[in-house]
């Protein structure tokens, strides 16, 4: 995927032509010309490590400063002795997932699909959505299993059953949790499993130093970590920007600072390729990547979705057999529907849509049973199902007066109509 052989080969195979201005004609420029004038640059730039910020990055070149692909001699230093040892701390509570559809031959194994973080020592994993995902994103897999490192190593170690128990599709995130069918519990009590100090997202600045920890397609079984900075925060989309390597298998890892702590889950990179004429006939027949920005989700959301749990204990382990039993005793239902303006029935988009128990004077973390927002045509479907019961329902945007009802959720619940008005 990355030419390493260097600059030279890469000048050979995408000759540059230049109109020379002080002759009057177009000239070649060659790899032996190039060098020449890049030698002469250097040199009366003087200092040599304009050269050294150069790295191979996807068939390109580019600076260092912006793409840490391989080495990052800036933070060989960055981090302290205490910070190391409990960012290698960290690394024993992030483990690989492993999927299986129920329909495949028996004999097929689970195979690799990301990584994944524990959050809880109780067993609460948390993972990208797309990572346990079928199908583009329509139904998670059948069967979704979690490895824990053994000395660095996933190939040696017994996969834990997980089941999902809250879903944020918006924001990419779920969160599972062991079945204890999968372990033996210790003799004095339940599962203990290695777990990862949570960070403040909030406090995390441009510059500030961060590892990523996870489990890469390309590197095998063994746990991979690189270094890199926060390259800056979108605080409108919920994104940490970051300069640290991402690619197939790190997404529902761990980024954690200098601490050891969580302030992210990768979870996209986005590279800026360039179309390049390799044969020089004018016409692109190839591409080279600029840079590319990693995205993570910050640990704020992670927090978020375990106060919303926390409530009714939904992250216990609980036993596939008896999480079935709960489930045909109490069926769960889909709330959607969508909101549109009651002056002009026009729907409107961005509208944050939470549902509590009725009676709930408000909406909070800690209380609200499922939530989400409309989409660019006024949709909407709450991230997870709830029980039937009596519940309000309330929505919320700028511009529009708040808005609450209650409602029955039940079987024959249909789309939820919401009407906003525009405050007097």
């Amino acid at each position: 995927m990355t030419n390493r052989s260097g600059p030279l080969q890469e000048i050979k195979e995408a000759p540059q032509i230049r109109v020379d201005k002080m002759i009057g004609r177009k000239t070649v420029a060659t790899p032996s010309t190039m060098l020449s004038a890049l030698c002469l640059v250097v040199a009366l730039a003087d200092p040599l490590p304009a050269l050294e910020g150069l790295v191979p990055i996807a068939e390109g070149w580019t600076a260092s400063a912006n793409v840490s692909q391989q080495s990052q001699p800036r933070n060989s230093g960055g981090f302290s002795s205490e910070g190391r040892s409990r960012i290698r701390d960290a690394i024993s509570a992030v483990g690989l997932i492993l999927v299986r559809n129920s329909n495949e031959p028996p004999e097929s194994r689970p195979r690799p699909r990301g990584s994944a973080v524990v959050v809880r020592e109780d067993g609460v994993i948390v993972t990208n959505y797309h990572v346990v995902a079928r199908d583009k994103g329509a139904e998670l897999y059948d069967e979704v299993y979690f490895a824990l490192p053994v000395d660095g190593s996933v190939s040696a170690s017994r996969p834990y059953r997980l089941n999902p128990i809250l879903i944020n599709k918006e924001m990419d995130l779920v969160l599972l949790v062991v079945a204890v069918d999968t372990y033996a519990p210790a003799p004095n009590g339940p599962i203990i499993l290695p777990t990862i100090e949570l960070g403040d997202s909030h406090a995390v600045k441009e510059l500030d130093d961060l590892v990523i920890i996870g489990y890469p397609e390309k590197g095998g079984a063994t746990v991979t970590v690189n270094a890199g900075t926060i390259e800056g925060k979108d605080t409108l989309g919920n994104w940490i920007k970051t300069d640290a390597r991402l690619i197939h298998g790190n997404s529902g890892g761990a980024a954690v600072d200098g601490k050891g702590r969580l302030v992210g889950i990768p979870t996209k990179v986005i590279i800026d390729r360039q179309a390049t004429d390799k044969n020089g006939d004018g016409l692109p027949d190839g591409d080279y990547a600029l840079g590319a920005v990693g995205f993570l989700r910050p640990v704020q959301l992670v927090q978020e979705m375990l106060a919303q749990v926390k409530q009714n204990n939904a992250y216990a382990p609980v036993a596939l057999a008896e999480r079935a039993a709960i489930a045909l005793r109490s069926p769960e239902f889909e709330v959607h529907g969508i909101v549109k303006s009651a002056t002009d029935g026009k729907p409107i988009a961005g509208v944050a849509i939470g549902l509590v128990t009725a009676g709930t004077p408000e909406v909070s973390a800690e209380n609200i049973l499922t939530w989400g927002y409309t989409d660019p045509d006024g949709r909407f479907q709450l991230n997870r199902l709830v029980p039937a019961g009596h519940n309000t329902v309330q929505a919320r945007t700028f511009g529009y007066a708040m808005f609450r009802r209650d409602v029955e959720v039940n079987g024959s619940t249909g789309e939820l109509v919401i009407e906003l008005r525009r405050p007097k």
